[in-house]
């Protein structure tokens, strides 16, 4: 069989995986969110070949907040104020285990409704801004939390920004959280 022929194949497969992984998630999504939207293949794949790759220097550069299950608070002023640094009322999502591509949501039902959103996914979700590069991640993971280790492992909520910039941007506009 010819690279082009293969090529179609493995085209065709992603275009049907992507299919019924949106017919999964469109009544989990309908559940707890009064409007969404999946963006089409080419516009999802056209705008994340564009946004910013998952940092290299994540733990150098300090690009990440860790925190219990139990006190999401710090990770709800991040993702208030990340909706303050986007224009227009709505926001990309992107599920890991959904990965068919990018679901326009309000700012309003993330801000209200992320850890729900998580918990369908069941692992993490991204938050792009569709007018730049930036996102943050936030995943539910049991896990060390950095610089406490000796407390064990718990369930917490870990936080990624994209980039500095991104994380100064909001850092300056909450309460102190780091």
């Amino acid at each position: 069989m010819g690279t082009e022929r293969q090529n179609r194949i493995a085209e065709l497969r992603w275009e049907k995986e992507r299919k019924e992984k949106r017919t999964t998630l469109e009544p989990k999504l309908s559940a707890i969110v009064n409007s969404f939207k999946f963006l089409t293949d080419k516009q999802s794949d056209e705008f994340q070949s564009k946004s910013d790759d998952w940092p290299d220097n994540k733990w150098k550069d300090a690009l990440f907040l860790q925190t219990k299950v139990s006190e999401p608070e710090s990770i709800e002023g991040i993702i208030n104020r990340m909706m303050k640094l986007i224009d227009g009322e709505r926001l990309y999502l992107f599920m890991m285990n959904f990965n068919f591509g990018l679901i326009q949501i309000s700012k309003n039902e993330l801000i209200k409704n992320w850890k729900e959103l998580i918990e369908i996914d069941g692992d993490e979700i991204y938050c792009y801004n569709p007018s730049s590069s930036d996102f943050i991640c936030i995943e539910k993971t049991e896990e060390f939390i950095t610089g406490k280790e000796d407390e064990g492992r718990h369930w917490i909520y870990e936080l990624t920004f994209s980039n500095k910039e991104l994380k100064e941007k909001i850092k300056n506009g909450t309460q102190q959280w780091l």
